[in-house]
């Protein structure tokens, strides 16, 4: 799972990264990184619970690094920072979760037929 997490979480990463086109994928890239997990491991439901939750980890630390840059040049408060990445957090966890779910359901019907 550790692995399909990776894969996910580098997906949304580069969908949020990539200029011009993050205007277009930032919102559900944690679906298409959660859904590229899912199908990569043809996942259970119970299992894409965990990439999500690991998706989410694993992307802590690059949310709290831009958050806190943003805040810091605008002199924003710590509680705004924790309610930031914890939205963030919350986001891709739902999303990857999301997606996991839909991609391992969609590799797991196509390996059925």
């Amino acid at each position: 799972m550790f692995k399909a997490a990776l894969v996910g979480a580098a997906v949304t990463l580069a969908c949020i990264l990539i200029p011009i086109v993050h205007f277009v994928t930032a919102v559900p890239s944690p679906l298409i990184g959660g859904y590229m997990a899912g199908t990569w491991s043809a996942c259970t439901q119970g299992q894409a619970l965990l990439v999500g939750l690991l998706m989410a980890v694993l992307l802590l630390f690059p949310a709290v690094i831009a958050v806190m840059g943003v805040a810091l040049f605008a002199q924003l408060s710590a509680n705004f920072v924790l309610v930031v990445v914890g939205a963030a957090v919350l986001w891709v966890f739902a999303g990857g979760t999301v997606g996991a779910a839909l991609g391992g359901a969609s590799a797991r019907r196509s390996a059925a037929s």
